[in-house]
């Protein structure tokens, strides 16, 4: 299978890094922190929490009024509420960021909102531009969650097959369905009367039958995923046998990633099963060793310049932290022996890509750091 098409590389063990990590707690007590991140070159932090909020956090202590307060208009509550946001990669010029998150219906909803004239620290509310409404099944999980800028500068939108054990109404794999996909829109002139475009290069564009809106498809619940120049890393959660990680070039459009016809590398349903035309895994794992993968990011910081080039990741149940090089032959995976902070629900960087992690033990932010 050629790297265009998708992954090419199988992962195996290195031997153990002699480099020590340490996850340093750098806030604590937020209300179910999901999501982090910074503009660029921006020393503040961004936190999103669940139930609405999106704080910022300078020196680990939260400003004492939100940037953003969305929680009369969400649903709250297992793998529901406000999930992420992604600021526009013209922020400093225009203000626009997104928001990620789950109506009182339980549809998935995309907005855009600026921020206030004169304050940087505060969201203008009326600012509001609804982008996409995703009309969600009876299920109140497998939202997805991620909404994010590619290196295109077009909007990646990382939707859940609506949830239900195996898919039940087939939606990862229906192309007329936006559910279980990754979606790419550009919204670089976004309007009330136009919220989007469709880029002219998606791979469903003008095609009968299918939404032209979908990048990719076969995804069960793409809860993080995340852009290194021209690769696109998906960590997709697994149903019971398998979680795994996706490689593919970020601008190979109209992959097939597997689900529900495979979970991971293995026939889901029983063997055999057609595999032909789909994009495998590069890296998977059983439940013995977790149960749900929570995907990061290639660390490209400066202040530990060794783990360069690395993704990482780690499981809600394990806890732990594993790293893997990605390449077109072998992808070399190593284990830290960092310290636990308990369930990591989501990875985060700030603006100088320095990685975090957010736990929801205590509603703790954590940043990597050398022991």
């Amino acid at each position: 299978m050629s790297e265009q098409a998708g992954a090419s590389a199988s992962v195996v063990y290195a031997a153990q890094s002699n480099l020590n990590l340490n996850w340093r707690r750098i806030a604590a007590g937020l209300d179910k922190p999901l999501f982090l991140t910074a503009p660029p070159g921006d020393d503040r932090l961004f936190v999103v929490e669940q139930t609405g909020r999106i704080l910022i956090l300078k020196n680990g202590t939260p400003l004492a009024t939100p940037f953003l307060d969305l929680g009369n208009r969400i649903s709250s509550g297992g793998e529901r509420g406000l999930l992420s946001m992604a600021f526009d990669p013209r922020y400093a010029n225009n203000g626009h960021f997104y928001v990620y998150y789950t109506d009182p219906q339980g549809d998935i909803a995309i907005h855009r909102f600026t921020v206030a004239a004169g304050n940087p620290d505060l969201a203008n509310p009326a600012s509001d531009l609804p982008i996409l409404t995703i009309p969600h099944p009876v299920y109140t999980n497998h939202n997805g969650g991620l909404l994010a800028f590619g290196p295109d500068g077009m909007l990646y939108i990382g939707s859940g097959d609506g949830g239900g054990a195996g898919d039940p109404n087939n939606q990862a794999q229906n192309l007329n369905s936006l559910l279980g996909k990754l979606l790419r829109l550009d919204v670089g002139a976004a309007s009330v009367a136009a919220p989007y475009a469709i880029p002219r290069d998606n791979p469903y564009l003008n095609q009968p039958g299918r939404r032209a809106e979908i990048w990719a498809h076969g995804l069960r619940n793409p809860w993080r995923y995340a852009f290194d120049d021209k690769r696109l890393y998906i960590a997709d959660v697994g149903q019971a046998r398998r979680e795994e990680v996706n490689v593919a070039n970020s601008n190979a459009g109209g992959l097939n990633y597997g689900w529900n016809r495979t979970e991971g590398n293995l026939c889901y349903g029983g063997d055999p099963c057609d595999k032909s035309n789909l994009t495998l895994p590069v890296h998977e794992y059983d439940h013995d060793n977790g149960c749900s993968i929570t995907g990061g990011y290639v660390y490209r910081g400066q202040a530990i310049p060794e783990l360069r080039g690395r993704y990482f990741y780690s499981d809600y149940c394990g806890g732990w932290l594993k790293s893997l090089v990605y390449r077109t032959t072998v992808g070399e995976r190593v284990d830290w022996p960092v310290n636990a902070v308990g369930p990591i629900v989501s990875f985060g960087e700030d603006g100088q890509r320095e990685l975090y992690a957010l736990s929801s033990d205590g509603g703790s932010v954590y940043r990597l750091e050398r022991r």
